[in-house]
């Protein structure tokens, strides 16, 4: 169950001037209000210490509550907002930054009434660890459709990648095809009969051949557009904590990738199609057109640990910067707060948006 999200903030370095100025601090509650689509209630509350201190302000809203807290002695200032709906990250790094020129802005985020989430520390920055859930039930089943197997389990947590359906030139899947299945029969000449561990390291291989194509903007990468990545983005957290629990996703230029456990016994094929049904249909009606959007075959994991757990959430929200996507916005989720972002830019690859598929 989730009764809310909550973000502590602290600000370090700011201007001490700044820290006292409860105009500028009334402006930063008004920015993030606006952005986030927040409705305030009551009268809003706030103090100016006397003499060189620093400001208190406290904002009722219908989502629950923001408030801050001012320290110019120790050029410090500390934030706490709280919404019982799933609202977008804000970008307290950027904004605090710049308006309180702060040295150093951190974030933890918190998901109220969860009882997986313990706070963590990455890279000097706080933010919420979501422990993995304890997925003792149901019974997993293979189940075969198009060309690729899909593991299932009731309740499962899967790492899911569905793309556009030019994302891909021929040749290469092709190719990799080739390749896939010239690898399996060399090794079940050696090795025997391969067991399902050593097939998933080589679906592993192949698919991480095929992410570093997609990352390379190959297709129309239609998904580059606002309006249209927000529809897929919006599809996706509509039925978060409904039908399924998101815990990160992503929208690539030409690809979306998502991890989420299901909810209410909700199945994963049926989820992939109401998201790629409904936003391929809102697609077609932007460009006025009656075209494939979708490739009908999509990538699934089943989340078997805690390492995979937190590998591959790491690798969904990391994978704009990875891309070279500079501010890039269409990425979150419930573990997005606090993530590394400037400590992946060396390793990005160059993309070139709208390459001939």
């Amino acid at each position: 169950m989730n009764v809310g999200t909550e973000w502590l903030i602290e600000a370090k370095g700011c201007g001490e001037n700044l820290l006292r100025d409860e105009e500028l601090l009334r402006r930063i509650f008004s920015a993030v209000i606006g952005d986030l689509g927040l409705k305030t209630i009551g009268k809003d509350i706030w103090h100016k210490f006397e003499g060189e201190g620093g400001v208190t302000g406290l904002v009722a809203l219908t989502e629950s509550h923001i408030a801050c807290h001012t320290y110019p002695e120790h050029r410090i200032a500390t934030f706490n907002l709280y919404c019982c709906k799933t609202r977008p990250e804000w970008d307290w790094k950027a904004k605090l930054t710049q308006l309180l020129k702060a040295d150093s802005v951190s974030v933890t985020r918190f998901e109220r009434g969860r009882s997986d989430t313990v706070p963590m520390t990455v890279g000097g920055t706080s933010r919420v660890r979501t422990n993995f859930p304890n997925v003792k039930f149901g019974e997993i089943t293979k189940r075969e459709r198009g060309r690729l197997p899909h593991w299932e389990k009731e309740n499962g947590i899967y790492f899911v990648t569905f793309r556009l359906a030019d994302s891909l030139p021929k040749n290469v899947l092709n190719s990799l095809k080739i390749e896939r299945n010239e690898v399996l029969k060399i090794l079940e000449k050696t090795e025997g009969d391969l067991s399902p561990t050593e097939k998933r390291k080589i679906d592993k291989l192949f698919s991480n051949k095929i992410e570093k194509y997609l990352d390379a903007g190959y297709g129309s990468c239609v998904l580059n557009n606002d309006e249209i990545a927000a529809i897929v983005s919006d599809s996706l957290n509509y039925f978060d904590k409904e039908r399924y629990d998101i815990y990160s996703w992503c929208v690539m230029p030409n690809h979306v990738h998502v991890v989420f456990r299901t909810l209410q016994n909700n199945k994963l094929e049926d989820i992939l199609h109401s998201w790629k049904s409904f936003t391929a249909h809102e697609i077609n009606r932007i460009h006025d057109s009656k075209g494939k959007i979708w490739q009908r075959e999509y990538y699934d994991h089943l989340v078997r640990n805690q390492d995979e757990f937190e590998r591959i959430n790491k690798y969904v929200l990391d994978n704009p910067i990875k891309a070279c996507l500079q501010n890039w916005k269409w990425v979150g989720g419930s573990l997005s707060a606090g993530r590394a972002q400037d400590s992946q830019r060396d390793a990005c690859v160059t993309v070139t948006a709208g390459g001939d598929a």
